[in-house]
């Protein structure tokens, strides 16, 4: 049912009223979310309203279209008063949460993409990754042997990916060892994170897992 902008309404009975007050009340349950506990469907409200003492006024959970002005990607500015602004923002393609306040705007959950790569003793694409991101890389392998895990990080700015690898130091080992590097400089491709087995044996299937934000 709608709501009813004027209420009461002055040319009309309290008879009538009485109708158009309960409408409100009722919009106001439905729309703010008097589901049971334990609900869970598409039309489940993201609060509590008239559920129990415990739960009313709280958040069930935080759902939110993207933030666009005029169907435009962008971010909201902070309101007066207001010290930040958590709000989702598509960017690359997807919805991603974002957080502004007077220092600048930070994506405060990282993108995540995840898989497996066979890694030779050639560089090769491991993943794509989008352009003006950054962030870490941790890659692993079920492969028997102490050298089966490798960490590091990258940047991928103007059409073009580099990555570092993080020297590690294994159970008894006194040195770093860098059982696969990551591509950088010459060894970089187009918006791809490139690998090349170093200390780790060829030929053997990796899972990689990297996170990444936006710049």
């Amino acid at each position: 049912m709608p709501w009813n902008t004027v209420c009461p309404l002055g040319s009309v009975s309290v008879k009538a009223n009485r109708t158009i007050i309960q409408d409100n009340m009722t919009y106001i349950q439905t729309t703010m979310g008097n589901s049971i506990v334990g609900t869970n469907t598409v039309t489940t409200r993201d609060h509590f309203w008239n559920v129990g003492t415990n739960e009313d006024g709280r958040h069930r959970f935080i759902q939110s279209p993207a933030f666009t002005v005029g169907g435009v990607a962008t971010n909201p500015v902070v309101g007066t008063g207001m010290d930040g602004v958590f709000y989702l923002k598509t960017t690359s393609g997807r919805a991603e949460w974002f957080h502004r306040n007077v220092q600048g705007v930070y994506q405060a959950v990282p993108s995540f993409l995840s898989g497996t790569h066979v890694i030779t003793g050639s560089f090769t694409s491991m993943v794509a990754v989008p352009d003006d991101t950054y962030g870490e890389i941790f890659i692993f392998t079920t492969a028997s042997g102490r050298r089966s895990g490798q960490a590091g990080f990258f940047k991928a700015t103007g059409g073009v990916c580099d990555a570092w690898s993080y020297g590690l130091r294994v159970q008894g080992g006194s040195t770093a060892v860098y059982p696969v590097r990551f591509g950088n400089g010459s060894d970089a491709s187009g918006l791809n994170i490139r690998v090349v087995a170093d200390e780790a044996s060829s030929g053997q299937t990796w899972n990689y897992r990297v996170t990444y934000r936006t710049v």
